[in-house]
């Protein structure tokens, strides 16, 4: 029988082995007594395909690794197997909107491109139109770079795609996908069906909320759309990131009937302990992986210097 990651990572963090924040622990509490009150089923198929797929095909695509093959920490199969194989009676995604708030250096971006890849090649979705948003192209290209580069590592992928002018096509699908900025107008009628929203904590004031709503209202004709919005932790800017965080919230705390939606909150729980490296560790699941202690500690100590520069003033 094949590893269910959901409860191994649940199990890990129950036992003390893993250090988790109190919303990640609150998630996979929620995730755990929905399977076992069987408010919606796993699949371990499903879940396994979409772990299988990101490791065999996704590509690290810059710095020391590239151009290795990405090994999945279990956190991250965790919650790989949380969106592609948690379902409903009728074998449909239950989630529909994922948001997930991490630190830097923490791989963000390619797990967004694996998950945006594997909704293109593998998810068996006909006419899927995948777009990677931001509040500027530049933006929205990095992360949809880190997707064409595994497409161009993989023979297998690349021989069965076209690179267009603005997208990348799939003609046995008729599938493809593209970098989006802003522009409430232009995405009026599209039919998205895996939107790929980017550092959404500077998708700022109104522009920002009426993008992500057109974005989650041109889903309305498919049968199991999904909107990704990963980024790191912002501030209060009135926009998308404080709505989501808003909702995000009121439902790990039991006050919403929100069913949709499963939030990744990777955050410290006690801001006071921003410079303390054991507390730090529930915002850096990478830690020791992609985010190294000297680093995590060289960056306390400039915070802390310019800490102490500010209050000298």
């Amino acid at each position: 029988m094949s590893e269910n990651f959901i409860y191994s990572y649940y199990q890990k963090i129950k036992d003390g082995s893993i250090t988790a924040g109190n919303w990640v622990i609150k998630v996979y509490t929620f995730l755990v007594l929905g399977l076992e009150n069987k408010s919606f089923f796993y699949d371990s198929k499903k879940a396994n395909a979409a772990v299988k797929f990101v490791e065999n095909f996704v590509h690290h695509h810059e710095g020391a690794l590239a151009p290795q093959k990405l090994k999945l920490e279990l956190w991250e199969k965790a919650l790989i197997s949380a969106i592609f194989g948690i379902v409903d009676e009728d074998g449909l995604r239950v989630f529909r909107e994922v948001f997930v708030v991490i630190a830097r250096k923490n791989g963000k971006t390619l797990l967004a491109a694996a998950i945006a890849l594997y909704a293109l090649y593998l998810d068996g979705e006909y006419g899927a139109r995948i777009y990677f948003a931001a509040p500027k192209l530049e933006q929205a290209s990095l992360c949809f770079d880190a997707f064409y580069q595994s497409i161009n590592y993989e023979p297998a992928l690349k021989s069965i795609s076209k690179k267009r002018r603005t997208d990348i096509y799939v003609s046995e699908t008729n599938s493809s996908a593209k970098p989006l900025a802003f522009s409430a107008k232009k995405s009026d009628g599209f039919n998205i069906s895996t939107g790929i929203c980017d550092e959404i904590a500077s998708w700022s004031g109104d522009q920002g909320l009426k993008m992500y709503e057109v974005m989650k209202s041109s889903q309305g004709a498919r049968k199991q759309p999904l909107l990704v919005s990963i980024t790191t932790a912002g501030f209060v800017n009135d926009g998308i990131y404080d709505e989501l965080m808003r909702r995000s919230t009121r439902f790990l705390l039991g006050d919403s009937k929100e069913k949709r939606l499963l939030p990744f909150l990777y955050i410290i729980d006690d801001p006071t302990k921003w410079n303390d490296i054991n507390e730090l560790r529930k915002s850096n699941p990478n830690l020791g992986v992609s985010v190294s202690v000297d680093y995590l500690l060289e960056e306390i100590a400039i915070a802390e210097r310019e800490a102490a520069q500010s209050s000298d003033k």
